[in-house]
């Protein structure tokens, strides 16, 4: 690794998963702890490319609200990865947010949209931020929540589209940054 200074991104959505970071996007965090992001709601209004795949997560301002995800160390090359393989409609955000009752600053992608409109996502993406959030330790409160979320799911035409979805996010990770 180079001497390149790290910084805290706020993985939220799928970027909460080590296995998904790895795999997909080429980033390789130091270390990853749970955190707590207040002032802020998970809403799934990315819209995603077809029906098979509705809607991916995102944040937005609420200020009785709170999101749990997880602070990965990176270096600013492994954040830039992240940010081109996510597309161009995010926004990158400085925030703070809470590490073990202390505040860090932290960066996060925020998806840029209008809507407000909480889509349900395909069953696929939630069972990848269900074993994330089980994973890195988050609340059994915030898991709950997160199972409890209302979900879309085709048999088969779900199966071929995740492994269309798999090939694009990496395609997408091996741009040069």
């Amino acid at each position: 690794m180079s001497k390149e200074k790290l910084i805290f991104y706020f993985g939220y959505g799928s970027n909460m998963s080590l296995k998904y970071l790895q795999g997909r996007r080429g980033v390789y965090p130091v270390e990853s702890y749970p955190g707590v992001l207040k002032g802020f709601s998970l809403i799934m209004n990315m819209e995603g490319p077809i029906f098979v795949e509705p809607s991916f997560a995102n944040i937005i301002k609420n200020e009785q609200g709170s999101v749990e995800g997880v602070l990965h160390l990176i270096t600013k090359n492994e954040l830039q990865k992240i940010i081109n393989t996510e597309g161009e409609n995010y926004e990158l955000t400085e925030l703070s947010v809470k590490l073990n009752g202390k505040k860090v600053d932290a960066r996060t992608l925020i998806y840029k949209t209008s809507s407000s409109i909480d889509t349900p996502p395909s069953r696929r993406y939630m069972r990848i931020l269900i074993k994330a959030a089980k994973s890195s330790g988050l609340s059994a409160e915030y898991i709950s929540s997160l199972e409890r979320r209302p979900y879309v799911y085709y048999p088969i035409l779900s199966e071929i589209y995740a492994i269309r979805v798999f090939y694009w996010v990496w395609s997408r990770s091996r741009i040069k940054t």
